[in-house]
C-alpha cells in the first residue's frame, strides 16, 4: 500500500471529546516526508512543533494519528488555525500531508506529495476516545 493510501485509513485516538464545531488542522512534525525516525528525533520535532504553536498563540490538543489496527502511531497535533497556516507548519516539519476537518468533515491535503485532496467523510467516525 502506498504511504497516500496508508494515510487515508488513519483512525484519530484522543483522551477528550472534542466539543468544538470550529474547523481544524491535525498536524504532526514526526517522521519528515513519510521517512521513520528515531523516537528520540520525533520527540524532538514533536516540541518543536509544540513550542511553535506557543509562540503563534494557536490553541492545539495532543492526538495520535494511527493505523486501524494501532501497528502504526503517530503523536500529533489537532490545531485550531486556518487552514494556510496548517499548511505553512507541514511544509516546515516537511510533513506529506495534513488532515483538515472543516464542517465535521475529513479531509486529506497533500503538501508534500503530488496527490489532490481527498474527503474522507465524518470525522467522527475516525475518532477513537481512549480511556484516562
Amino acid at each position: 500500500m502506498s504511504l497516500w493510501e496508508s494515510y487515508k485509513t488513519s483512525i484519530f485516538l484522543c483522551h477528550q471529546a472534542l466539543k468544538c464545531d470550529a474547523d481544524f488542522a491535525i498536524i504532526s512534525a514526526q517522521n519528515p516526508a513519510g521517512n521513520t525516525e528515531h523516537p528520540y528525533l520525533n520527540l524532538r520535532r514533536d516540541k518543536e512543533l509544540q513550542a511553535c504553536l506557543n509562540l503563534q498563540r494557536l490553541p492545539y490538543r495532543s492526538v495520535i494519528g494511527s493505523a486501524p489496527d494501532l501497528s502504526f502511531q503517530e503523536k500529533s497535533w489537532i490545531v485550531l488555525c486556518d487552514k494556510s497556516i496548517a499548511l505553512q507548519l507541514a511544509q516546515q516539519f516537511q510533513q506529506n500531508a495534513i488532515y483538515w476537518v472543516e464542517q465535521g468533515e475529513l479531509f486529506l491535503v497533500p503538501v508534500l506529495m503530488p496527490q489532490h485532496e481527498e474527503s474522507l467523510g465524518a470525522f467522527s467516525e475516525r475518532l477513537v476516545l481512549l480511556p484516562d
